[in-house]
């Protein structure tokens, strides 16, 4: 009989055996073709998809929290009214473990907000941020800056130190992982002044502003002989959040009621700002729709006080800087920022603050008939944005599509100006304005240093006068051309004044490209990056503007000199002024010193 049990079992047991055994067999394949797929899809599918699942999951996550806190509050009440035993008691535990949870996350939510925004300026307003600003937000005062005046490596081995402030086209970028300004000064010193040594230390960071690089200057390791301030175009871009929205015009300051209850009722929560900064950066990395996010007639990103307070902020922290190179002993150079004037179209354009809805309505109607008439009529497109650029003066973009308009026309000096225009009525501002690069002029006035002019200096490079592809890699950045003919101008300004014991009868100083592509190692593996670096550009830029068809042009320009140069073509031959071997640098004025106590430049 036992024996009879155990047969039974032991048929049972190989039975089972067999059907997971054939069910693993018929499965199998299923299982493979699904992960092949699922590889075949991840492959295939573009990251901006990822980003917008992100996306998705952060608004969810937003909504729950916010849905969880409120069941919280109404529920507490509730419950104690209830006194139902058991129920009261765990219905209230269930609700403080969420209320524990809501505060833990707020904590670290408030902690990692704290660690981006310690620096800021301005306050990172959101949509419905006032006219008015918060005090505590703005810069200390200058007194408490301590800069130093002994570093760690002082030794006297007799080296020079050429030294760069500033932010991402200070640094290099994108050509910093083989040259910048300053590299290519103590190279080419030490082949002018060959009996001395001379390095350089780059203080300057992607993304800082002048008042972050002033407390960098505490980073220093050595003390500079030459110190070069090249600094500005992240004044306003690097601390305000690019999705502000202020309540500019005069009959938008009551909006929709529920869209403001919402706000209010969430403007409290640390994780609710965190969640929608990281929302934010989402929405960026996704491809933007064919117009854009923002809309043609726009709203600036800063209030007035606030673009004065940057401003004068700027002028005493660079007479600062200016005043901490004299008493190191350090020989000044400031640069005021050139930047892309003809091949950047401006972020967000603007009417006056008192025009109506319906004004506003009627203008970009007029707007949208000027573009279109660009392709077909374009001197009637020309006559159209004439009579909306002397209605509306401070409006951006009436004055760059008026620009490219006349560029097509070769009206080369007033193409000059409405660019300049362009970039000065940005209501979002990626590029050092006028008034930042009058500070400049204005310091060096007061100080002995050289003072390079990079608007002027660059507008008699450019061709035709104009700030265009030619002198930068995208909006701001400089192409090799561009960061050659700084550093050149460094040089000259060095040569003047016969520093270091530079002989009398030496020549001006010139930058020979060829040899410069060659010492710094720029081969076509280093112009197929800068490449990439123009596609990451332009992708992370288009966001940021009503119609991102320019700068998706530009995008695929370079994405298709990218596979251009991995095919085999030279550089050169793919057609983008900004790749391949440059132009000589020719010796044009760059900006005299306005101190008279300085040498005059050549």
């Amino acid at each position: 009989m036992a024996d009879g049990i155990q047969g039974g079992e032991g048929t049972r047991s190989s039975s089972r055996f067999r059907f997971y055994a054939l069910l693993a067999l018929a499965l199998a394949p299923l299982v493979l073709a699904l992960i092949l797929g699922g590889f075949w899809v991840f492959d295939r599918t573009p990251v901006w998809v990822y980003w917008g699942i992100g996306l998705v999951f952060l608004i969810v996550i937003d909504f729950a929290y916010a849905f969880a806190v409120g069941a919280v509050i109404v529920s507490i009440p509730l419950l104690v009214l209830l006194r139902r035993r058991g129920a009261t008691e765990r219905g209230l535990l269930l609700c403080l473990s969420i209320a524990f949870s809501a505060f833990m996350a707020e904590g670290v939510s408030a902690f990692l907000l704290a660690r981006e925004d310690r620096t800021a300026v301005l306050p990172a307003g959101g949509r419905y941020a006032t006219r008015d600003w918060t005090e505590s937000r703005l810069p200390g005062s200058l007194a408490g800056i301590d800069l130093p005046m002994e570093f760690p490596r002082e030794a006297d081995d007799g080296k020079i130190v050429v030294t760069m402030v500033g932010e991402s086209s200070a640094a290099g970028i994108p050509y910093d992982r083989w040259l910048s300004i300053a590299s290519v000064v103590a190279w080419r010193l030490e082949e002018e002044v060959p009996e001395k040594k001379f390095i350089h230390q780059i203080v300057a960071r992607s993304g800082s502003t002048l008042e972050l690089q002033s407390n960098e200057l505490k980073t220093m390791r050595r003390r500079p002989d030459v110190l070069i301030v090249y600094c500005g175009h992240n004044e306003f871009s690097a601390r305000i959040d690019h999705a502000r929205d202020l309540n500019y015009y005069a009959d938008a300051l009551d909006p929709n009621p529920w869209e403001v209850a919402f706000e209010r009722s969430t403007g409290w929560s640390y994780f609710h700002a965190l969640v929608r900064r990281n929302v934010a950066k989402c929405r960026i990395a996704i491809p933007p729709p064919a117009n854009g996010y923002r809309a043609a007639v726009d709203s600036p990103a800063y209030t007035e006080a606030e673009y004065a307070r940057v401003l004068d902020d700027f002028k005493l922290r660079l007479d600062a800087i200016a005043s901490y190179a004299e008493r190191l002993g350090a020989l000044l150079v400031l640069i005021a920022p050139p930047a892309n004037d003809s091949g950047f179209d401006p972020n967000r354009s603007y009417l006056p603050a008192t025009t109506t809805r319906a004004e506003r309505r009627a203008f970009g109607y007029e707007l949208d008939e000027a573009r279109r008439l660009e392709a077909t009529d374009p001197d009637a497109a020309i006559e159209r944005y004439r009579a909306l650029v002397d209605r509306q003066p401070g409006f951006a973009s009436t004055h760059y599509r008026l620009a490219r308009l006349l560029e097509a026309r070769g009206e080369w000096a007033e193409v000059y100006e409405h660019d300049l225009r362009a970039r000065d009525a940005d209501g979002y501002p990626m590029r050092c304005l006028t008034a930042f690069q009058q500070a400049y002029r204005e310091t060096a006035a007061r100080h002995d240093c050289i003072y390079i002019d990079g608007q002027e200096y660059f507008h008699r490079l450019g061709v035709n006068g104009l700030l265009d592809d030619s002198l930068f890699h995208d909006g701001m950045h400089p192409s090799l051309r561009g960061q050659l003919a700084l550093a050149q101008a460094v040089l000259r300004g060095l040569h003047a004044r016969r520093a270091f014991g530079w002989r009398a009868d030496a020549p001006t100083p010139t930058l020979d490209p060829i040899e410069c592509i060659r010492h710094f190692g720029i081969d076509p593996n280093v112009w197929r990056y800068l490449c990439l670096w123009g596609i990451m550009f332009y992708d992370r830029t288009s966001w940021a503007t009503y119609d991102p068809g320019r700068r998706s042009v530009k995008r695929w320009a370079f994405v298709a000199a990218a596979d251009k140069i991995e095919a085999g073509a030279a550089p050169e031959s793919v057609g983008l002024p900004n790749i391949g071997e440059p132009e000589p640098i020719p010796i044009v004025p760059y900006g005299a010193p306005y101190s008279l106590k300085s040498l005059a430049v050549p």
